[in-house]
């Protein structure tokens, strides 16, 4: 009887690996989106920085609120293949369409008809990325309920994430730099990545089931979904989460300008960008067993201090430093990187619970939905405010050539104030934006022991087992700080 309400059992660790390829779209089509399609706007298509920041704004403010939508649907679809795994073969060729359509070169028009289609396709390719990313999210959750099964979850999501990434930082320029015309090859690239991103998809679709425990879940109203964000828990998480995430959409973002214009050294950008996501990788298991034999909020506190000092130290490196100094510099955040998101991704299943404990059910979509949400606002925010600066300092933006059809970009030289704001960009934001996350992550109160005790009842409640005074008045005691 007992293992017919259990939802802490081990999951197969073909299951994790196949759930873990969902990673290479969530993680890396924001990456390559976050390296590329800024200096896409600006460098390639010839939209001054300052436009280029709103069609970021509006793309993910737009994407910010269709997320508590995908939420609510997915919270409240059944179906006899689940309320989660539907939309992955559903969103998928939709996806592919909306990437292709993304990265196409219009080589005609006029500024304004180009800032118009990019704003349009951003929030299209936003949008039809929820139908992916919200559903995945929240059955990351609903795998098992085991503190230490989703620490082994998240380190195979890891593995592939920051995989997905070093491929999404070195493989699309280098595709781009095959063709003589760069517009063939970012048209080439957008195809080749399309199918990257969403084959994955349709392969999670196939191998990894739904807990039954949860594919039947109660449906929520509008009014329940939102109702995540009294929880005093998801709130803390929230500005600890959004510290981290913020700090590295601008870092990702400007660190193409860094290495151009500050550094000159765009031909190595691929290679600083894959050195510093190999070491995310090679730290991640470093981290995981950090989180093992310390916490959780520990492994965010060392990665978000370190981060912090090596960010800083991008001011000492200069185009005459030598060669290596960049690359040591990019190993050292990919790691310090590593701590930090293994930290974060493994708390975030622990707060359901508590959900469920103050709520009376469970809404993975929700708290997804409305995470999504919060963190693209503050991500376009960031990013309208990096690009913003750019273009107010005085940002010049490449020369378009055109020889016997052939299109080539030369990229002009920038005045002092531009280069300082670029390094200002790169050095000082993380370090401001993780301030807080860092204090959150100090005062965080749900521990392992707390979280094991917290499933035992939740286990016991849901098979409707009498659960005796002394055990309520304990997971009151441990709850009430957190609600």
């Amino acid at each position: 009887m007992e293992q017919s309400f259990r939802t802490d059992e081990k999951v197969k660790t073909s299951t994790k690996w196949f759930f873990a390829l969902g990673e290479i779209f969530q993680g890396g089509f924001f990456n390559i989106v976050n390296f590329f399609y800024g200096i896409f706007l600006t460098d390639v298509m010839g939209i001054s920085p300052i436009w280029a920041a709103n069609v970021f704004l509006f793309g993910r403010i737009w994407d910010a609120v269709t997320d508590p939508v995908m939420g609510f649907i997915t919270d409240n679809t059944r179906t006899r293949l689940g309320r989660r795994r539907p939309y992955f073969i559903i969103g998928a060729p939709i996806v592919l369409i909306s990437f292709i359509m993304m990265w196409y070169p219009l080589s005609s028009g006029s500024e304004t008809s180009r800032i118009l289609y990019f704003m349009f396709v951003y929030m299209l390719i936003n949008t039809t990325s929820d139908i992916l990313t919200v559903p995945y999210l929240a059955m990351t959750s609903e795998l098992s309920t085991d503190y230490s099964e989703r620490t082994s979850i998240t380190n195979a999501r890891m593995i592939v994430n920051v995989a997905s990434t070093i491929i999404c930082a070195v493989v699309p320029m280098l595709i781009v730099g095959l063709y003589q015309d760069i517009r063939t090859g970012y048209i080439v690239m957008s195809v080749v990545f399309g199918l990257f991103f969403t084959i994955p998809m349709v392969i999670v679709y196939m191998k990894v089931p739904e807990h039954k425990q949860f594919s039947e879940g109660r449906k929520t109203t509008w009014h329940e979904m939102f109702s995540v964000l009294r929880l005093r828990v998801f709130r803390r998480f929230m500005i600890m989460y959004l510290g981290i995430v913020t700090a590295i959409d601008i870092t990702s973002m400007i660190f193409a300008y860094y290495m151009t214009y500050a550094l000159h050294r765009a031909s190595e950008l691929s290679f600083v960008l894959g050195a510093l996501l190999i070491s995310q990788v090679a730290f991640i298991p470093v981290a995981s067993r950090f989180v093992s034999k310390t916490s959780k909020n520990k492994s965010i506190i060392f990665g978000n201090i370190g981060w912090t000092i090596v960010a800083a130290s991008t001011f000492l490196v200069m185009p005459d430093s030598p060669g290596f100094t960049a690359y040591v510099l990019a190993v050292l955040l990919g790691g310090f990187i590593s701590f930090s998101i293994v930290g974060y991704t493994a708390i975030f299943g622990d707060i359901t619970e508590v959900g469920e404990y103050h709520f009376g059910y469970r809404s993975e979509g929700s708290f997804s939905g409305i995470q999504q949400f919060i963190r693209k606002c503050a991500s376009a925010l960031a990013n309208w405010i990096a690009l913003t600066l750019l273009g107010l300092s005085g940002f010049v933006n490449p020369r378009e050539v055109v020889e016997n059809g052939v299109t080539t970009i030369i990229t002009q030289s920038q005045a002092d104030i531009v280069i300082i704001t670029i390094r200002c960009i790169i050095g000082l934001s993380s370090g401001l934006l993780l301030i807080p996350s860092t204090i959150i992550a100090v005062r965080w109160l749900l521990s392992k022991a707390k979280h094991a005790k917290l499933i035992g009842y939740l286990d016991r409640k849901r098979a409707g087992l009498e659960i005796d005074p002394e055990t309520e008045r304990e997971i009151a005691e441990i709850c009430k700080p957190l609600v």
